[in-house]
């Protein structure tokens, strides 16, 4: 395997774990929405801990083996179109997570452990909100990467 190949392998795991997690977590939210408090409390707490602790490193990770492909390879380059795409999405997708739906989910829980359910229902809303409209994000960078418009 060359060192191309193994960047471009750990890539794709990272990726898959990020993207596939994300629109997983989406779907199963979807499920949650006229679940008892306490199974979504359950919920909350298990994506406050993914999101930290399994999308953000993994989408740090695809980031950089990423950018070591690009390094690796004569092909590529920062300066095309599919790479800014991709570089961009992941640049919008980390810094709302990590500023806004990681301490907005950790807010949430708390709310919901302070027996404070519609206020936890309302910020749990926003949270579902922005989280839909980065999985968009991310099928777009999906895409990009796929499709590489400007090679």
């Amino acid at each position: 395997m060359s060192k191309f190949e193994l960047y471009k392998f750990v890539h794709m795991i990272a990726a898959t774990v990020w993207v596939g997690g994300a629109i997983t977590a989406q779907l199963i939210g979807l499920r949650l929405e006229n679940a008892e408090p306490a199974h979504r409390l359950g919920f909350a707490r298990d994506m406050r801990f993914v999101s930290q602790w399994i999308f953000l490193p993994a989408a740090l990770i695809a980031y950089g083996f990423g950018s070591l492909m690009i390094e690796e390879s004569p092909n590529f380059g920062y300066e095309q179109a599919w790479v800014t795409i991709g570089t961009a999405g992941l640049a919008i997708a980390f810094l709302t997570a990590a500023a806004f739906l990681v301490p907005q989910s950790r807010k949430a829980v708390r709310l919901m452990e302070a027996g404070r359910g519609p206020e936890a229902g309302a910020v749990m809303g926003r949270v579902t909100i922005v989280g839909r409209l980065l999985v968009v994000v991310l099928i777009v960078v999906v895409w990009a990467m796929v499709a590489k418009p400007g090679l």
